[in-house]
């Protein structure tokens, strides 16, 4: 069910996976087809390339595609188009955004899995994340380093949207933004996003009012809040 910041709701229903309702047999079918053809896969890239580099490549890529581990062990909590979701909603901040500003990007300390996936985070912004008239360049940034300040919007890398990035959001008077739907809901981040199957923006309201966040009102239009 979709809230609307009038109090309306609309219905809405969730996708189906391409795959749900299939039987067991169909399902082994196409992983069998699936791991054999990124074997095959493996083995030409592996042999494209200089001796010392393929036996580490073809590793990285078999542990990926074929080991089943999950998917944020490959990629970043949040894709590039969760990012470009990001980006237009960036846009609707009151008052809008302008000229070059940071984005930081908060891992928690001495954790390898939150640092790489803020790495992650990074390397799909690249040179910057387009909000309108604005440019954010992203900056890594330990949780324990917030309170510097120095930023204008932070997002929370996996497992960083804890207390002290809610304190030092607040503090700084900035938007946080994670891909964590439960730290929104329970106050800790005021924006979640996720662009697949459906686009869907889910904004704390009270987060959203206790660190100084407005949006216009035709945005609030078209997400979810609470």
């Amino acid at each position: 069910m979709r809230h609307y910041a009038n109090g309306h709701q609309a219905a809405t229903s969730d996708a189906m996976s391409p795959v749900e309702g299939r039987d067991p047999k169909s399902h082994q079918l196409a992983a069998n087809w699936v791991q054999s053809c990124v074997g095959k896969f493996v083995r030409v890239v592996a042999t494209a390339l200089p001796r010392p580099r393929r036996r580490d490549l073809a590793l990285v890529i078999a542990g990926c595609l074929l080991t089943g581990l999950p998917h944020d062990a490959c990629a970043a909590s949040l894709s590039a188009k969760d990012l470009q979701v990001l980006g237009r909603a960036l846009a609707f901040m009151q008052p809008a955004p302008t000229g070059p500003l940071t984005l930081a990007i908060a891992y928690v300390p001495n954790d390898d899995a939150s640092r790489k996936d803020a790495e992650a985070i990074a390397a799909l912004v690249g040179d910057g994340l387009r909000a309108g008239s604005a440019l954010f360049r992203p900056r890594l940034v330990d949780t324990a380093a917030l309170g510097a300040g120095g930023y204008a919007v932070v997002l929370a890398a996996a497992g960083a949207d804890g207390e002290r990035v809610m304190a030092a959001s607040r503090a700084a008077h900035v938007l946080c933004v994670t891909a964590d739907f439960a730290a929104v809901q329970a106050g800790r981040c005021v924006m979640a996003i996720r662009a697949e199957p459906r686009v869907d923006v889910l904004v704390n309201h009270t987060a959203a009012a206790a660190a100084g966040v407005e949006f216009v009102a035709a945005f609030r239009l078209m997400i979810r809040e609470i």
